[in-house]
């Protein structure tokens, strides 16, 4: 594994995280949990520090998860434990953005409980909340790193410009952007300003949930309940195709390097100067390829070449809107 600094004091990341949405079940089918609990254990075991959760990830199922993996074998001191806030959700379980620092302080709160804690590593704010001022969202943050809470602060989507109007409150230490070589268009603006600024970037979706596993067809189906069946346009019709053609062209050329494309994607995501890639999984079997990410990489040129190969099927971009919580109603 190879790790990275970051100017939080003491916090050093894996260059791969697990990521555990779909741990969480909602919008990824019925998840077992003890075997969701293997897949943490291993991650830990095989020497991933970055543990990234949210409570929206199932209202509070995939925190409490990673909590109880957490707590055996003494593996929460040997993990970077990120979570967010920002996200709360109805009774139906439909997510709205609320920043507010009662909502906050409440929020930390019920995820260090259920991640049977007493501080968390790296807390997030997971979308933007313009409703409330940023002074007031990023001091209430700083405040939780002054009582000993948290240690880190991160956010995630949000923009360049949002940033700076943080960082005139507190600091950044961490962004969480989705980044990979099938979307690499919606947050590549980001990655400069963020090596600029000395901030880590810990990528989401580093495998376009799944696509880039290699083991996708046209046609396939997925459990009931997976977003990827109705909802993400990525996923359907001809941009299916178009997604599944650009892996099978990529699959070749990692044949170059003796990698499987999954390992090849990951590896372009890092060298483009991410900190940390989140690989989602719940079962053990899918963390199999990650040592094969490490330990080499790949040039300007080639990172372009991948690039140009994915703009040959996909040469639109398929954004995420469908995905973008709403703001509360008030």
């Amino acid at each position: 594994m190879e790790y990275i600094k970051t100017q939080a004091e003491g916090l050093e990341l894996s260059r791969v995280g697990l990521g555990t949405w779909a741990i969480g079940g909602a919008n990824w089918g019925e998840t077992n949990v003890d075997e969701a609990i293997r897949t943490i254990h291993k991650a830990v075991d095989m020497g991933i520090t970055v543990i990234d959760t949210a409570p929206i990830y199932g209202c509070g199922h995939s925190e409490e998860v990673v909590g109880k993996a957490l707590s055996d074998g003494g593996r929460r001191n040997k993990v970077v434990l990120a979570t967010k806030c920002g996200l709360s959700w109805d009774e139906n379980g439909n997510a709205y953005r609320d920043c507010r620092p009662e909502t906050i302080r409440k929020e930390v709160e019920l995820s260090l409980k259920r991640l049977k804690t007493d501080h968390i590593d790296v807390y997030q704010i997971h979308w933007a909340d313009i409703k409330v001022p940023f002074a007031e969202t990023a001091g209430t943050m700083q405040e939780l790193v002054n009582e000993g809470k948290i240690r880190a602060i991160g956010v995630s989507n949000m923009s360049n410009a949002q940033m700076d109007e943080w960082r005139k409150t507190a600091p950044i230490h961490t962004l969480q952007p989705s980044y990979n070589i099938l979307e690499n268009k919606l947050f590549e603006d980001q990655i400069p300003y963020c090596l600029e600024n000395d901030i880590n970037v810990i990528a989401y979706s580093s495998l376009c949930r799944g696509l880039l596993s290699g083991k996708y067809y046209v046609g396939m189906k997925f459990r009931e309940g997976d977003m990827r069946n109705e909802d993400d346009p990525k996923f359907q019709g001809e941009n299916f195709k178009n997604h599944i053609a650009a892996v099978d062209a990529l699959k070749e050329y990692a044949e170059q390097f003796g990698k499987s494309v999954s390992e090849l994607a990951v590896r372009w995501v890092l060298d483009k100067g991410v900190s940390c890639a989140l690989w989602g999984a719940r079962t053990p079997e899918q963390l199999d390829n990650i040592p094969g990410v490490m330990g080499w990489s790949l040039t300007k040129e080639q990172c372009q070449e991948m690039e140009d190969i994915v703009a040959k099927h996909v040469p639109v971009q398929v954004g995420k809107e469908f995905l973008t919580p709403p703001y509360r109603e008030d």
